[in-house]
């Protein structure tokens, strides 16, 4: 607002106005209304809390003294009615500003609950498959300057390209780095490893220190333990065929087989000897199937048997 509409402002407020400035000046506070009127809103889409009045009645209270020729203003000064309106317009800027940067600091997170695999696409249109038991985590300010998920869990990822911003996925210790490309990651907390497999496209695999550029057909695993890399190729349809209700299991211990189960068929496995956490499985688990029929071929394969209670499972030896 220019000095001279200030100015006219002050006179308005003072009485001393004359009848073209008075509603010249009417027409200007419907355009403030409105301006007021958006910056309210914005703000309280945010969900701040504002300890002032609303716009509505902000301006009502001051249009409804402007043009009474009976009323006198005594106790406010020329000054004073310009630091009143610079007031509300400065301080409706603050907030508006604020509550973006407030907004830029907020996190979402999208989650697949045990029993379930989710779908999404993000704001800048990557596809995301979550895997059961898996949460991804992204800023409120995804798209504007940057592309970085968090993920808990296993995904799968159809990136969409973007050479000036890369799309980033930190995975506990790791962390993938593309352009655009598809490409699994699965990072469970209690796993002992992380891993990664490249679908088509180039991603870079980092962790401890260690970086490596992926080529399509390839799995990078990071051993938590140890901190290694190792590197590999793989059939990519083993490792992304859950999607579909399917898992491949090649030499996988008991206890891995077990968290995944957990996972997928909303039940708590126990193991009676620690021992047998280590026995070894390959096969398929067909999702469709139930957790019974699952188990009992798994009963077949190895020297173990699984014991029921509701959503209780105890594996023991044979």
């Amino acid at each position: 607002m220019g000095q001279d509409k200030w100015e006219t402002w002050a006179s308005v407020l003072h009485g001393e106005a004359t009848e073209p400035e008075g509603a010249h000046m009417d027409a200007e506070s419907e355009k403030d209304l409105k301006a007021a009127h958006r910056i309210f809103n914005a703000r309280e889409k945010v969900g701040l809390v504002m300890k002032l009045k609303s716009p509505d009645d902000a301006w009502t209270e001051i249009k409804g003294n402007l043009y009474s020729s009976h009323t006198r203003w005594i106790e406010f000064s020329k000054y004073a009615a310009i630091f009143l309106l610079s007031l509300l317009i400065t301080g409706s800027a603050f907030w508006s500003i604020n509550s973006r940067q407030k907004l830029d600091d907020q996190f979402a997170s999208i989650s697949a609950p045990n029993g379930q695999i989710t779908n999404v696409t993000l704001f800048d249109g990557t596809n995301v498959w979550l895997n059961a038991g898996s949460t991804l985590t992204y800023k409120q300010s995804f798209n504007n300057d940057n592309r970085e998920v968090i993920l808990e869990g296993e995904a799968l990822f159809n990136v969409t390209k973007n050479e000036k911003i890369p799309f980033i996925v930190h995975a506990g210790d790791a962390q993938v780095k593309v352009f655009g490309t598809q490409f699994n990651v699965k990072a469970y907390r209690n796993d002992m490893k992380i891993e990664t497999v490249l679908i088509e496209g180039e991603v870079q695999f980092s962790s401890n220190q260690q970086s490596v550029m992926m080529n399509p057909g390839e799995l990078v695993l990071f051993e938590k333990s140890s901190g290694n890399l190792v590197r590999n190729r793989v059939n990519t349809e083993e490792y992304t065929s859950w999607k579909g209700g399917k898992i491949y299991f090649n030499n996988e211990t008991l206890h891995s087989l077990a968290q995944q189960l957990e996972r997928w068929y909303e039940v708590k496995i126990s193991f009676q000897d620690e021992r047998i956490k280590s026995f070894r499985f390959s096969g398929v688990i067909n999702k469709e199937r139930s957790l019974e029929y699952t188990l009992n071929i798994i009963e077949e394969i190895n020297k173990i048997k699984f014991e029921f209670n509701q959503d209780y499972v105890l594996v023991k030896e044979k």
